[in-house]
């Protein structure tokens, strides 16, 4: 048994030390406070999504237009019409 994993624990043990703390008092959530949070977390990965596309999306297609534009695109003895 590993018992750095396995830890006991008395329950009431640990609500009295949360009243010596004075934290036994539960806030109310803000809802307003947490929409604009979740809000905020979409827009965030709204553009994390839209740049890492512009960022490796774009360069790859420039590199293939460059590649044809060269006709460095596979072998020059092979035809590809056949």
């Amino acid at each position: 048994m590993d018992n750095l994993n396995s830890i006991s624990f008395n329950e009431a043990e640990l609500l009295m030390l949360f009243e010596e703390a004075g934290l036994t008092e539960q806030t109310e959530s803000d809802t307003e406070r947490i929409k604009k949070v979740i809000e905020r977390s979409l827009h965030e990965k709204a553009i994390k999504d839209t740049a890492s596309f512009v960022f490796q999306g774009f360069p790859a297609a420039i590199v293939g237009f460059v590649a044809v534009a060269a006709n460095a695109v596979g072998d020059k003895k092979s035809d590809y019409r056949a």
